[in-house]
């Protein structure tokens, strides 16, 4: 359960960062903020992927260990 919430607290500043370029973008018009919003987006989906793959191990390894109880 850590690693995943590693992951989404890693989501969260990813997007809040995004965000804030957005609004760089919006008020200056810069080529860059542009890209550097785009790729916060990206980078928050691909931490949100990995708590999920995160969380799904999790489970995964937790049902082994209660399969071999009686």
């Amino acid at each position: 359960m850590t690693t995943q919430r590693l992951w989404l607290g890693l989501a969260v500043v990813h997007t809040c960062t995004a965000v804030v370029q957005l609004h760089l973008l919006a008020t200056t018009g810069t080529a860059w903020a542009g890209t550097l919003t785009a790729a916060g987006f990206v980078a928050a989906l691909l931490c949100v992927l990995a708590s999920w793959k995160a969380s799904k191990q999790e489970r995964d390894e937790t049902g082994e260990i209660d399969s071999r109880r009686p």
